[in-house]
């Protein structure tokens, strides 16, 4: 179970949870996964903070992005047709700023994912868990391998429901 590059968003990567009912074996689960060989600030816990269980479904959003992308398109065409002959005599200009604009808003919006809007079912069961006592440990896992054998590892140590989500984020 081994585990490569220490960043905080793994590209390519996948968030393995699992909810317990009790915080005890949360970090038994925990104190087996660091036996195993995954390094710490790969493993998330999440227990009696409610904000903190939106962390569980992830914080960024290709969503977002897509939309961020999207104005940005729209606020660089209408500015290239309402600019009139000046702005649109420096086309160069104009495709340098755009590229600069549609790439900065689709930044933002990938930032943005945090907004209930993109993740309202995510966060609403992470929240809800949290609310009624349960602990969510969330372990970010670089290979399927990886992947398989951590949730084998949470279901043997108590966790009472287990998913994955398509995100490298740790929380």
């Amino acid at each position: 179970m081994t585990e490569i590059a220490d960043t905080e968003t793994l590209t390519g990567a996948e968030t393995i949870v699992g909810v317990f009912d009790k915080e005890a074996e949360a970090q038994t689960a925990i104190a087996m996964l660091e036996r195993a060989g995954m390094p710490p600030d790969r493993i998330g816990i999440v227990a009696a903070n409610i904000r903190q269980a939106r962390e569980v479904a992830g914080s960024y959003s290709p969503q977002g992005a897509i939309v961020g992308a999207v104005l940005g398109l729209l606020l660089v065409v209408a500015y290239a047709i309402l600019g009139g002959d000046t702005v649109r005599s420096n086309i160069a200009g104009v495709v340098m700023a755009g590229f600069a604009i549609v790439g900065g808003l689709a930044f933002v919006g990938w930032l943005a994912g945090r907004a209930r809007v993109f993740k309202e079912d995510e966060y609403a069961q992470a929240e809800d868990e949290i609310a009624s006592g349960e602990v969510l440990v969330s372990v970010v896992c670089d290979t399927p391998d990886g992947a398989d054998a951590t949730r084998a590892l949470l279901e043997r140590n108590g966790a009472r429901e287990v998913r994955t989500r398509d995100s490298g984020e740790s929380v």
